[in-house]
């Protein structure tokens, strides 16, 4: 099954959401770290992990976010293509090599954490919310033990689809395809969570460009050396968006079984794209 409308859309309005909530919330903080062992192969590849996650990898972005290109072995600085460093995966946190790197603490690197993880969900509202148990990225780094690849980290941004349908536009088979896509959001601040909110809240009456051209990762989604710049790819003409409603105080702290220091809030979008679905 190759892609269609619904996926293009998906992936396009979460690139944009990421984008726009990094570089207008200056949305990220510069970090140094270790990485180690995940102990869990792909292939051949080894996976070295950080304590955090999803690294800024995109280069558009402004205010200077350190965009990791390479790292350090024993303090010394490697580049992809050599001593086995085979990609680097922003969205996990990982550094992947051909290569098995034993010892801890060996490997090191600068990069940007993002404020805000972003995700597509197929998950209800509920399980995100409540019986999904999230990791914090940590304000401090205590130790350099490697998350999981699994993992999802808090703060962060899960966006599903909630509705689509199809609405006669105007003669010559146009429609008006229209998509209602929910944003949760999990914060572990209420100005956090307020400032995000604002930042959704003013995309209103915006457009979404859609992504032309293939992004430049590999099969496991990682950085090989080609840079990532949203900007220079965002270029085709994407749906509109023609309103968001935001609703907070969802009273997550009513449930014994969740933390404290998470707030939560939805934001709901509403898209219009008009095109010819029968074409």
């Amino acid at each position: 099954m190759i892609a269609q409308h619904e996926n293009n859309v998906m992936a396009s309005f979460m690139l944009y959401l990421d984008n726009k909530v990094c570089t207008k919330g200056k949305a990220f903080t510069n970090y140094a770290s270790f990485f180690n062992s995940t102990r869990k192969e792909y292939s051949s590849i080894y996976g070295y992990g950080s304590p955090f996650r999803q690294f800024v990898m995109d280069e558009s972005i402004t205010n200077s976010p350190y965009i990791m290109t390479g790292a350090y072995l024993d303090g010394d600085p490697i580049h992809l293509g050599t001593s086995g460093f085979h990609s680097i995966s922003h969205n996990k946190g990982h550094l992947y090599f051909t290569q098995e790197v034993t010892g801890e603490n060996r490997l090191s690197g600068n990069f940007a954490v993002k404020d805000y993880n972003i995700y597509l969900s197929n998950d209800t509202e509920a399980e995100i919310l409540f019986e999904t148990k999230h990791h914090t990225n940590p304000k401090i780094i205590e130790t350099a033990k490697a998350l999981d690849p699994e993992v999802k980290t808090f703060p962060a941004i899960f966006i599903k689809s909630a509705s689509s349908n199809n609405e006669p536009h105007s003669y010559g088979g146009w429609d008006n395809t229209i998509m209602d896509l929910r944003c949760v959001i999990l914060s572990d601040s209420s100005f956090s969570l307020d400032a995000v909110c604002s930042i959704l809240r003013d995309l209103s009456r915006t457009s979404v460009p859609f992504v032309q051209d293939e992004l430049p990762f590999n099969s496991l989604g990682a950085y090989t050396g080609k840079a990532f710049n949203y900007t220079g790819i965002a270029t085709g003409d994407g749906p509109w968006i023609d309103s968001v409603e935001i609703s907070q105080n969802l009273g997550v702290d009513t449930y014994s079984e969740n933390r404290s220091d998470v707030y939560s809030a939805f934001a709901d979008f509403r898209l219009f794209d008009v095109r010819k679905p029968r074409e």
